[in-house]
């Protein structure tokens, strides 16, 4: 059941099936409502099998270009807004002039919801990271627009925003009404990489966005700073239109010389392949050299630049070469509803905005396929060549890309799409002997697979949910396309499976739990076992979990906040007898590091480049700070928008140094003189939720306080928090999160060990620090003079310099973050012993639940409705007692449906095959081969061998190779959602008594040390 299966791991590897997440309400609490919302039906999806190759080879023909068309790009400067409109709420209301129209359901960037605090410390993932409070700096004028328009925003060359401190958006005006405001998608990481990129002709900017056939456009921006782009400009292109006749695709690849020279305009020799050594690929000199080469895959046509109208004379020089090392998958975040004689009209309305607006040489795209599946030639240099994009950057000479036309963020893609990304990534991969399932391949500076979504290498949503959903799907059609051109049948038949002869006791059918099981048939070698089970938009699992009061909820994971790699900046840092990075004093965004000279008492500024590395050569010389202990960032205390320090005096003196926003800073304001009882001070960004930075210090009294700051910018009253031990070294804050949760925190580096701990604070309008540690981190363990601060981005960064004091080292905070907010959906149940995350358990396009009732006897399938609820309940079966463990394992036998996993009383574990309605097939005995996508260890699962699985407490479990002897009775969960941490294996979590998550991070022989995720989660009784 091939449809079945690719289904099947699209439900559990990316999200609730097609679901869309909507948050439509953030209670008190900080709860988010989980609505469910199908996306737009294109079709049911067929799995893609390697006969269907042939009709990518035979599209219909279409609306092609005969001649070259030129697009007419205007440019309109944008200044920003009056004071008066700055400071006023969110510019939704109509004007005299403006009818009032019902708004779009995007998130409006003058006045979004302030962060939530939750009942559960949880935190935001990267996606929800711009609902920060922002301001808005720029609105345009209405503009007219001709043609079939597209429009984008871009702004000075060298003017840098991260993607959550600026939002840009767009409406339209149509026959007197306009449109709700729509976001423009700006990602920094799309685009070109060096001479490319460093030109001034690179100006930053939003992706290209098509509004089509309307009468006038108006954009508007907001940042979270308040700050206007410098040259803020509105592009709004009429692609013209020209001659155009009715043809199929020009390009035939079957034609090309094998891939892929760096010379001519189509052919070139096919690359030696390359060797690995250590972490630098080198190639052989000689072109008849051939490791293992494969044979090229069915190869596509392609529609040519020609064919979409595409003046040359608009792009610059001549292309650049690389090699081909890995894919990445894209969407334009276009319209959907285009026909397909728009389709030339729209690819030059986006090699108009890439060249005459950003600046770019050509078109970022090597290739783009519509939602009809036809591929079109992107940027100029030949079809089988590594041709340098600009699609991902800090792998454009390393890859190639094709980009899906549409905004698969908001539907599914169309089975026409999917086939056609199979054709081309196995014929593109083929040629420079990658397998199209590869899944360990090192790329530039990581492990990537061979098919790839741009989000996989960056923080972005880009592909789109729904095509990165397809993913699992297209590597497997691609692999088989590869696995058929090696037999040397490039579009075989596929041969069914023989179905195996029912047993004489109909032991086919499915009777009760504890019927006789049937042999295990052998589980798939190429079966998709998803890493993690995925249920909204993120990358990491999701936890269910139930309240006391019955309520269902998603606790969505978003990785591990952790310190990984460093960066170093070589210099005579002996010099100096105090370093301490301070954030961003020069006013440029980047963090600085303030050092003070051993010879005459002098702190210059060492500014920051961004990436981590600093000048070596100092600006801004004071001997104002001569006299400090030592120096601490603290972060923006005055709120001017510019960054201060603070002093902290052998006197006892604590003073205030306020930041000038060019590296220097206005005589101090004394805070305290009274500051010598403390023997440790740290600014820990704002604990107490009033949007200032607090300081934590601890005592000679062996207690920790904080102390906020007042509304003057002095100090308020110390709150007593808890005791701290004296058994650290280091005791630093960044005045900025750590975590990512806008809570500040306090960095505490052990003394013995050397391990680095975040003592993470807690949401609240009372001062507070958890009374547990998240980490530890070992990255840190050999730096000296250890302070934190934001060095590479907006997070808390560990800077220090190595033991000789010959090296400033920055080791970088990943952005990852631990757990994001709840979400409620509309499911409250009571009287269960488990809630089963099964995914789309009845085949039906909606995600489903499993639960277990009256006293562990029924399961009952509760159909997710698409609509934010679930069905009437059905009983799929009952006689489940004498079944005392019961899990949620995938798709393991294969045939596209999920399955659960139990033991028996007997000790013999059993595998349930769902049946794709409500029920199951007829039992499997489980083998000690069989593979989940949640099994802790390395090896085989032995299910009927001892400390096979970590039990949960209720009723559930956990497969496992090897672990004996892990006690995990004291945890009110133990769950398997899949890989948390992001290292590849599956990991546990599990909740303590007291109400807080931990990940136990899985090994190859079981579980390493607990690590915090969250706490406050008592109410939460279960979990799966």
């Amino acid at each position: 059941m091939p449809s079945r299966r690719a289904r099947y791991v699209t439900v559990c590897q990316q999200s609730l099936v097609t679901a869309v997440v909507l948050v439509v309400g953030v209670s008190a609490a900080g709860v988010r409502t989980l609505d469910i919302v199908p996306a737009p039906s294109t079709g049911a999806a067929q799995a893609f099998s390697p006969d269907d190759a042939t009709v990518l080879r035979q599209r219909l023909q279409g609306t092609v270009d005969t001649t070259p068309v030129t697009p007419k790009v205007r440019e309109v400067k944008v200044t920003g807004v009056a004071p008066a409109v700055r400071d006023a709420p969110r510019p939704d209301a109509p004007t005299a002039q403006q009818p009032a129209q019902p708004q779009a359901p995007a998130a409006s960037p003058t006045a979004p919801a302030p962060a939530p605090r939750t009942s559960g410390r949880s935190v935001q993932p990267d996606a929800q990271e711009e609902e920060q409070p922002a301001r808005l700096v720029a609105r345009s004028a209405p503009q007219p627009v001709k043609g079939y328009a597209t429009v984008g925003v871009t702004w000075k060359h060298g003017v840098e925003y991260d993607e959550d401190q600026i939002s840009v958006q767009v409406r339209t005006e149509t026959d007197g009404r306009w449109s709700g405001w729509t976001t423009a998608e700006y990602h920094d990481e799309h685009g070109p990489d060096g001479a490319e990129a460093e030109t001034a002709r690179d100006r930053p900017g939003t992706d290209a966005v098509v509004v089509g056939d309307v009468d006038q456009v108006q954009m508007r921006a907001s940042t979270t700073d308040g700050s206007t782009p410098p040259d803020l400009e509105l592009a709004v292109i009429d692609p013209g239109t020209g001659p155009t006749t009715e043809a199929g695709p020009a390009i035939d690849t079957a034609t090309l010389p094998d891939p892929a020279g760096t010379t001519g305009d189509q052919g070139g020799a096919r690359p030696t392949p390359a060797t690995t050594s250590g972490d630098t690929a080198t190639t052989s000199s000689s072109d008849t050299v051939a490791l293992s080469a494969m044979k090229v895959s069915t190869k596509p046509t392609i529609y040519s630049r020609a064919q979409w109208g595409a003046n040359e004379s608009l792009r610059d020089g001549s292309p650049s070469y690389g090699t081909v090392k890995a894919g990445f998958i894209h969407h334009t975040v276009n319209a959907n509803t285009y026909t397909e004689a728009q389709v030339p009209s729209l690819l030059r309305g986006i090699y108009a905005y890439h060249t005459q607006s950003r600046g770019w040489s050509d078109i970022g795209y090597n290739f783009l396929v519509d939602r009809f599946g036809r591929i079109w030639e992107g940027r100029y240099g030949g079809v089988g060549k590594a041709v340098v994009g600009a699609h991902t950057l800090g792998y454009n000479e390393v890859s190639f890309a094709m980009s899906a036309i549409g905004n698969y963020d908001v539907v599914a893609p169309p089975q026409a799409v999917l086939d056609a990304y199979a054709a081309l990534f196995a014929w593109k991969l083929s040629s420079y002997d990658i397998r199209a399932d590869s899944t360990r391949l090192y790329v530039k500076d990581r492990y990537l697979q061979a098919i790839n979504g741009h989000r996989d290498v960056g923080q972005t949503a880009c592909p789109g949910k729904y095509l990165y959903a397809k993913i699992p799907a297209i590597r497997a059609a691609a692999q088989k396309l590869q696995t058929a051109a090696q037999n040397g049948n490039p579009a075989p038949t596929p041969t069914p499976t023989p179905t195996p002869t029912p047993p004489s006791d109909n032991g086919a059918v499915f009777t009760s739990p504890t019927q006789k099981p049937r042999a295990w048939a052998k589980q798939p070698a190429d079966i998709d076992l998803p890493a993690a089970r995925v249920l909204t938009t993120g990358r990491f699992p999701d936890l269910v979990t139930q309240k006391t009061n019955g309520t269902v909820q998603v606790l969505p994971t978003a990785g591990q906040t952790d310190f990984t790699g460093s960066v170093s900046t070589t210099a005579n840092w002996k010099r100096f007898d105090l370093v301490v990075a301070v954030g961003d004093v020069t006013g440029d965004k980047r963090g600085d590091v303030l050092a003070r000279a051993v010879s005459d008492g002098t702190t210059r500024v060492y500014a920051g480049d961004g990436t981590g590395k600093v000048a070596t050569t100092g600006t801004a010389p004071t001997t104002a700070f001569a006299p400090a202990r030592t120096v601490i960032a603290a972060g923006d205390w005055d709120r001017d928008g510019r960054n201060d320090v603070i002093s902290v005096g052998s006197a006892g003196k604590l003073r205030l140094f306020t930041g000038r926003g060019d590296g220097t800073f206005t005589r101090s304001t004394l805070l305290s003189s009274a500051w010598s009882s403390y023997t440790s001070t740290a600014a820990v960004g704002d604990v107490n939720g009033d949007g200032r930075v607090d300081l934590a210090a601890r005592r000679s009294d062996g207690y920790l306080y904080l102390v906020p700051a007042t509304s003057r910018g002095t100090l308020g009253t110390p709150v007593r928090d808890r005791a701290l031990n004296t058994g650290f070294d280091t005791f630093a804050g960044s005045a900025a999160d750590l975590t990512g949760d806008a809570v500040g925190d306090l960095v505490l580096r052990s003394a013995s060990t050397r391990e680095t701990k975040i003592v993470a604070g807690l949401p609240g309008s009372k001062p507070a620090l958890s009374t547990s540690s998240m980490g530890p981190y070992d990255a840190a363990a050999s730096l000296v003079d250890l302070s934190v601060a934001p060095m590479t981005g907006t997070r808390g960064d560990l800077v220090g310099l190595n033991a000789a004091r010959t090296a400033l080292v920055v080791v970088p905070n990943n952005g990852r973050l631990n757990l994001w907010e709840t979400m409620a959906t509309t499911l409250r149940i009571s009287g269960v012993s488990q809630v089963l995350s099964v995914g789309d358990w009845n085949d039906d396009g909606h995600a489903d639940l499993v639960t277990r009732e009256d006293d562990g006897d029924r399961l009952v399938l509760r159909r997710g409705n698409g609509k934010g609820g679930f069905g009437s309940p059905t009983t799929m079966a009952d006689g489940w007692k004498p079944v005392v463990r019961l899990a949620a394992v995938g798709d393991v036998t294969g045939d596209g449906d999920p399955d659960l996993a139990g033991k028996t009383r007997t000790g013999d574990m059993v595998v349930y095959p769902g049946n794709g309605k409500a029920g199951f097939e007829a039992p499997r005995t489980a083998p000690a081969t069989l593979r989940t996508f949640n099994q802790i260890g390395s090896g085989s699962w032995a299910p009927a061998a001892k400390g096979s699985r970590y039990n949960g407490p209720g009723g559930g479990f956990v497969p496992a190779a090897g672990g004996a002897g892990v006690d995990l009775s004291k945890f009110a969960w133990v769950i398997g959602p899949g890989d948390v941490d992001g290292d590849g294996r599956a990991d546990l979590v599990v909740r303590d008594k007291l109400g807080k998550v931990w990940v136990l991070p899985g090994t190859g022989r079981g579980v390493g040390t607990k690590r915090l995720m969250g706490e406050g989660f008592t109410d939460h009784v279960r979990a799966d």
